[in-house]
């Protein structure tokens, strides 16, 4: 389900196919750089640069999206300058926000929740109409070989266990407090981590015994997981701004490809993130 924090301007996505993304995408080889990146900007050469800030969640969907934008725009034997250079900022939701508002150059935000969304917006950071992209739920994840035994959620309140959970304020830690509440399991938390991919990243090496992390986070850090009633209907939406009201057409470019059918969208749904 989505996740139901403020009020949020929202837009309505049209549908736009990949074949339309990447016929933009051609088409912004002739456009000047754009926002935070520009024609100099990191990505450099004759590409229009797109920076765009997002959840340390989406650090393989967005590599792969940067990937493909090179691939589909390419010229040349070698490839060539891409039509445009996706710069993928990574980190939590709330660290990029508050990084925003202390005047971060970029071109796109991606959050993994509603409230961080709607802070930057609130304060101004954030200034183009607002689209929710996807959903990702919650799993119980352990440490390879289940070596604390780990058989449900309740299993969390267990003091022999090293278990974390992301930190309070930042989406994954607000969605796994919110679930264990109503859930009624009041969990024995050892370290809170500052996103998902990290916590994802101490299970798998087996620095924790369990944890609550989404569920495309574990997917990508090959984490076995437990089944855990009524942990699934907990998810969070992640919302896609452009900074500016008035993005370039580099940077409509990209935003274009999150929309139903996009490489995005698609790239979204085989990282296991659901629908929006």
């Amino acid at each position: 389900m989505r996740d139901p924090l403020g009020p949020v301007p929202f837009r309505t996505a049209a549908a736009a196919s990949g074949a339309a993304a990447l016929g933009l995408a051609l088409t912004a080889l002739a456009l000047p750089g754009c926002g935070g990146g520009g024609g100099g900007g990191p990505g450099g050469g004759d590409a229009d640069v797109v920076v765009v800030m997002a959840a340390s969640s989406l650090t393989d969907v967005l590599g792969e999206v940067s990937a493909s934008f090179e691939t589909l725009g390419g010229s040349g034997p070698a490839g060539g300058p891409a039509a445009v250079t996706v710069v993928p900022v990574l980190a939590g939701s709330s660290a990029l926000v508050a990084q925003l508002a202390e005047g971060a150059d970029a071109d796109i935000l991606m959050t993994a929740d509603a409230a961080t969304m709607q802070r930057a917006v609130g304060n101004g950071s954030v200034q183009g109409e607002v689209a929710s992209v996807a959903a990702n739920a919650l799993v119980l994840a352990v440490a390879p070989g289940n070596p604390g035994q780990v058989a449900s959620l309740e299993d969390l309140s267990r003091t022999d266990l090293l278990v974390g959970l992301c930190a309070a304020g930042v989406p994954c830690g607000t969605l796994a407090d919110r679930a264990l509440n109503r859930l009624g399991v009041e969990p024995a938390v050892d370290t809170r981590e500052l996103n998902a991919r990290a916590l994802a990243t101490k299970i798998a090496l087996g620095e924790l015994d369990a944890g609550l992390v989404y569920a495309t986070d574990a997917a990508a850090s090959g984490l076995e997981t437990v089944a855990a009633s009524g942990l699934g209907r907990f998810a969070n939406s992640y919302l896609m701004a452009s900074i500016d009201a008035d993005p370039p057409a580099a940077v409509r470019v990209v935003l274009a490809a999150f929309e139903p059918g996009g490489l995005g969208a698609e790239a979204m749904l085989e990282a296991g993130f659901g629908p929006p």
